[in-house]
């Protein structure tokens, strides 16, 4: 079959479908499947379960975990290849109901749009891939190669059994994978689909001063209790100069590495528009060329702090001096940074503060950075999939976030991509979530072009 052909096929097949698409979608929708309360999760897991041997014949296993169960479902293929696709089918609360402009948990279609909790954040995407198979499965009658499913439902809470599941069968159920394919987060803001090779990581930690068991008046004590926010100052300085940006910790910079060409060639392709950044960001600057900026977000580390509190926060003057300052910091990072070594830094750092009790040193949680170093040709053959789905793709090196694909890597030691499939403005984890309908269809294609790669 001819490449205009199959496509032929592949478009034909979907438009006639379309109903009968969305109705699985809008069911889907309906089974909540909140994590963090577990309402919906049973249902939603048998639910999926049922699809995935109704629509694609697969042999499914429901994999109990300490937390929500992981979906695993293997389809055989011709060859001996053996690839994973990734998603997540628990959502994240919808907040308070008054703000959205219809019920988060019923699938609303208006302006090219579908809105519910959930349906961009993962399952109109998760969808996607199944569906994408199949159209596949329907038009050819069998896959290229073997497919396994892995479909985890607490990736809103951080993924935190993720790991120890995926370690725990990595020798046998998913022994033979030969790459990984993660399809979540949103594509590029103009519009077209991109291929991801790799995350930042993320490692957050808080900075806690006491100086006394309670606040105290200002006029009784001034001069003679330690102001917590002034020792936290002081321990800050030990670890981060705040002049030039720069972290203090002996290793931290230790595997910060520098764009190759080749990245730095895909950087270019990608489009920089800055007054469309400022607009969307709401930032007031940004004096940075397109090869710096990209070089920021996906190849440097950061340093930021995201919650600094102290005393009386209200409106007024309450003149006391507090007992208590904290901080707390994320840092993006890059390459091949350690945050054992990091932690490492700052416990030798801050030795004598912790053991007098001056300081707490905590630790809120570590996403590893992750790069898939692969042949270039496979690349390009990935690339020219989504173009034939979709028009138009991109290849970012690094992703600016930080997402768990680490996983992957370190325990199945194999390649891993991602594509995501929902539009930039998605608002997830937001009031009024959303999927262009114009989204879910094109990951339909590219889940049934990657297929098509053999």
């Amino acid at each position: 079959m001819k490449r205009s052909d199959s496509m032929d096929v592949r478009d034909q097949f979907i438009t006639e479908h379309k109903n009968e698409f969305e109705e699985i979608l809008k069911k889907l929708i309906t089974l909540k499947s909140i994590s963090a309360t577990g309402e919906g999760i049973d249902e939603t897991v048998q639910f999926l379960c049922n699809l995935l041997t109704k629509l694609l014949g697969a042999k499914v296993e429901i994999i109990p975990t300490a937390g929500n169960p992981v979906i695993l479902a293997n389809i055989a293929g011709k060859a001996s290849k053996n690839v994973l696709f990734y998603g997540h089918y628990d959502v994240m609360t919808p907040g308070d109901t008054i703000y959205w402009d219809s019920d988060p948990f019923e699938l609303t279609k208006c302006d090219g749009r579908f809105y519910a909790r959930g349906v961009g954040d993962n399952k109109g995407q998760l969808l996607a891939q199944i569906l994408g198979m199949y159209t596949y499965l329907q038009t050819h009658h069998e896959f290229p190669f073997n497919v396994t499913l892995f479909i985890e439902g607490e990736e809103e809470q951080g993924s935190i059994n993720l790991e120890p599941t995926v370690k725990k069968i990595a020798t046998t159920k998913l022994q033979q994978i030969d790459q990984v394919f993660v399809m979540d987060g949103a594509f590029n803001a103009d519009g077209t689909h991109v291929l991801r090779l790799g995350n930042r990581g993320v490692f957050a930690f808080e900075l806690l001063t006491t100086t006394g068991s309670h606040d105290n008046h200002s006029g009784n004590l001034g001069n003679i209790m330690d102001n917590p926010f002034v020792q936290l100052l002081k321990y800050l300085g030990k670890i981060y100069d705040i002049k030039t940006g720069t972290v203090k910790l002996p290793h931290f910079y230790d595997g910060v590495e520098k764009p190759t060409e080749q990245e730095k060639t895909w950087i270019q392709q990608l489009p920089y528009d800055k007054e469309s950044i400022l607009q969307q960001s709401g930032i007031k600057h940004l004096d940075f060329d397109k090869e710096t900026y990209y070089e920021k977000l996906m190849f440097e580390p950061t340093f930021n702090f995201f919650s600094v509190k102290s005393g009386y926060m209200e409106k007024g003057v309450k003149t006391i001096i507090p007992h208590q300052a904290s901080l707390k910091v994320d840092c993006r990072l890059v390459g091949k940074q350690s945050i054992s070594a990091i932690k490492q830094d700052l416990e030798a750092t801050f030795d004598k503060e912790i053991a007098s009790g001056d300081l707490q040193l905590n630790y809120l949680g570590n996403i590893p950075p992750e790069h898939t170093e692969v042949d270039l040709e496979e690349v390009e053959k990935i690339q020219q999939a989504i173009v034939k789905a979709t028009g138009k793709a991109y290849i970012e090196p690094v992703m600016p976030g930080g997402v768990p694909n680490y996983v992957w890597k370190d325990n199945l030691h194999v390649p891993v991509f991602t594509i995501p499939y929902a539009n930039y403005d998605e608002h997830n984890h937001d009031f009024n979530e959303n999927l262009t309908e114009k989204a879910f269809y094109d990951g339909i294609k590219i889940s049934y072009e990657l297929l098509g790669l053999g």
